[in-house]
């Protein structure tokens, strides 16, 4: 019986707050909410690392001055090469021994800031070990050219950029380098 009251009771509620509506359910007209809402594609970059252009060769260079002053090669472009001509993604990796030079973001032409959108990151043998430099904030400006479905290359220059050892060491070093894939 008791299960039977619940039932009654429920739907009694049910009733009367359907009942109780004054007004109409209905949706808004569209032109009295005003004009529409524009939504832009996203910044964040969508990087597919399984994705290939078809560049098999390609190589890259760093001069670094400051706390440390050295120059490196990347002699070996890092497969798989994504490149996808401005505006596309791009997630390009230049290796060489225990080191590599990377760009991965949107891809774009002429010279840009790093930015969380265009990522730079390279690695110099450093005196105890590999010391590891990111831009991501503006540190390092990045030209891009040629930006062709079947080539890219450019350059880069970052001052006061700072660097983490892998022993927990920082260093502040400018640098200047080139990179190219085909």
């Amino acid at each position: 019986m008791r299960n039977a009251t619940t039932i009654v009771v429920t739907a009694f509620v049910l009733l009367a707050v359907a009942c109780g509506r004054d007004e109409p359910t209905t949706l808004p007209d569209p032109a009295e909410t005003g004009p529409p809402v524009q939504i832009s594609a996203s910044t964040t970059p969508s990087i597919d690392p399984e994705a290939e252009t078809g560049f098999t060769a390609g190589a890259a260079s760093v001069s670094v001055s400051g706390a440390l002053n050295l120059s490196e090669t990347y002699p070996n472009l890092g497969l798989p090469a994504l490149w996808v001509p401005p505006p596309g993604d791009l997630a390009m990796r230049w290796r060489g021994p225990e080191r590599e030079l990377t760009l991965i973001g949107i891809s774009f032409t002429a010279q840009q800031p790093t930015s969380p959108e265009r990522v730079l990151t390279f690695a110099v043998r450093g005196v105890d070990g590999p010391v590891t430099f990111v831009s991501d904030d503006g540190e390092c400006l990045v030209t891009i050219s040629p930006a062709l479905p079947d080539r890219m290359g450019g350059s880069f220059l970052c001052t006061a950029i700072t660097g983490a050892g892998d022993d927990g060491s920082t260093v502040t070093v400018s640098a200047q380098g080139t990179f190219a894939a085909e």
